[in-house]
């Protein structure tokens, strides 16, 4: 029993935090302290007025903020608990599994989701975000996340898929005032409801040829059965599907533009890296084998649609959230092609993932810049046009801005080259010629429209009256490491390397 409780304690430490927090945000100990002095008629006649003394003196001005910043030190120390548990072990019957690769990919989760926190915070007022609940829904999707690094059981991994989809629905559609934000909600539950039915249908029809549950053993019943099963096929394909499903894979992407556009930033942000690193991990860990056993390299049609529709859709796109929308599309393409054959292009996979969320990072950091018009200020750019002439009167900002999608692009002096390279790279490796013919048209194609929010920013003279806001100062500092993180590892990318190689021999 104590040995459980030890090897559970970073989920344990986790959820009670969060129950705090939920308590502590939505109960009367958040409302803040006040003063109330009691001073002699006589004094106050004889002497001037100072200022008002009933304004709150003790506790926090604003409770979003103040429970951000806890949530961000408790995703820190969960991290700390995950990298630091003693031994590898098998929780709940085998159900979870606790090894070098689920405690480097959880404790990674947890330290991105918190920059991303840290990001978002200072972002949270100007945005008029006042749901204490917020923060708590973004804490049970990441442990939703967390748990599903660590699954290998087909319920289980049910079970955490919807635990995160339904953080992030109503995480989606929590700005109410917003007709866009309900849009979102609405199109990312019917759905995701409809990608939880396929996994949900697919694990029944496995269960119902198998019997059995475990990934490792349903894969070592496919290898040993030499007899084709359309049944047991069937079901990894719907399990397949509902996987690619997350990842906003083509043709299975139909959510991913209006919900990008209508959530608040903060929330894209999340949706746009978190659950990639999740199912992805969830993936090569568990699922990978059983995928190329019984489909062989049919992951080439989803990566080769999504590299398709990638580099077509943005080129008529103006909003700034739909063209990274279809931009990240594009780049889970490139992140597949390490998984249609093999685990021998793990290393290449990694390396990419890391420096995608890096750009994203940086970008969706600017994106939480707040931008004025007239009498309104709204929580950051929405169009291409209101970076028109940046570089006229805040050149770091377009400096920032140009590096970002320079990354995105795979483009040198940043660090972005260096992923695309490595996929290359293992992709002629494996003879995949067709499929690296189109990656690199893809990424000709992708360049126009990159390159197209730079000529907006250097070239084009504004068209309309608007300015940007103060930033955050953590918003800052992470957008600066994040870039200069781009820009460094182009020329000193022996530790990117080494930690893409040790992900990729953890598996």
């Amino acid at each position: 029993m104590a040995l459980d409780f030890i090897a559970w304690a970073p989920e344990i430490q986790f959820l009670v935090v969060m129950l705090g927090l939920l308590y502590y945000g939505t109960g009367p100990a958040v409302t803040p302290v006040t003063e109330a002095l009691w001073i002699p008629s006589g004094w106050t006649q004889s002497k001037p007025q100072g200022p008002k003394l009933d304004k709150p003196s003790a506790g926090p001005d604003y409770i979003p903020s103040h429970l951000t910043s806890w949530a961000i030190v408790t995703c820190l120390l969960t991290a700390w608990l995950i990298w630091d548990s003693p031994l590898p072990v098998l929780q709940a019957g085998g159900a979870f599994i606790r090894d070098p690769f689920t405690q480097m990919m959880g404790g990674f989760l947890m330290v991105f989701a918190s920059a991303c926190l840290a990001a978002a915070n200072g972002w949270l007022r100007k945005a008029h975000v006042i749901h204490p609940e917020y923060i708590v829904l973004i804490l049970l999707a990441i442990l939703g996340q967390h748990l599903l690094i660590m699954t290998s059981d087909l319920m289980a991994l049910y079970l955490c898929l919807e635990l995160q989809s339904f953080a992030l629905v109503v995480l989606c559609s929590l700005n109410y005032t917003s007709p866009y934000a309900i849009e979102a909600g609405m199109k990312y539950f019917l759905l995701s409801a409809f990608s939880s039915c396929l996994l949900l249908l697919g694990i029944g029809l496995i269960y119902w040829e198998t019997g059995l549950t475990r990934c490792s053993h349903i894969q070592e019943l496919l290898s040993a059965d030499l007899e084709p099963n359309l049944t047991l096929w069937l079901g990894l394909w719907l399990v397949g599907v509902g996987l690619l499903w997350k990842l906003a894979a083509a043709p299975l992407h139909m959510w991913a533009a209006d919900v990008y556009q209508g959530a608040w930033t903060s929330v894209t942000l999340l949706i746009s890296t978190l659950p990639k690193i999740s199912v992805l991990a969830f993936w090569v860990h568990s699922w990978h084998g059983l995928w190329t056993t019984a489909f062989g390299e049919a992951m080439a049609i989803f990566s080769a649609l999504s590299l398709i529709v990638g580099a077509l859709a943005p080129m008529a796109q103006s909003q700034l959230k739909r063209l990274l929308a279809f931009s990240s599309i594009s780049h889970m393409g490139f992140l597949l092609i390490p998984l249609v054959q093999g685990t021998e292009g793990l290393s290449a996979l990694w390396a990419y993932l890391i420096l995608y969320l890096l750009t994203n990072l940086a970008l969706w950091g600017l994106m939480l810049w707040p931008f004025g018009r007239g009498k309104f200020t709204t929580s950051g750019p929405q169009s291409i046009w209101d970076l028109a002439g940046l570089n006229a009167y805040m050149p770091v900002a377009a400096t920032a801005w140009a590096g970002g999608m320079l990354s995105l692009a795979g483009l040198p002096p940043v660090a972005g080259f260096l992923g695309k390279l490595g996929i290359f790279w293992w992709g002629l490796n494996q003879h995949q010629y067709a499929l690296m013919t189109l990656a690199l048209v893809a990424t000709l194609l992708s360049t126009v429209y990159y390159l197209r929010v730079l000529k907006v920013a250097y070239v084009d003279q504004p068209k309309a009256w608007g300015q940007f806001d103060s930033m955050a100062p953590m918003n800052a500092y992470l957008i600066a490491m994040a870039w200069f993180s781009l820009a460094i590892l182009l020329w000193h990318g022996t530790p990117l390397v080494l930690a893409s190689h040790l992900m990729a021999l953890a598996c």
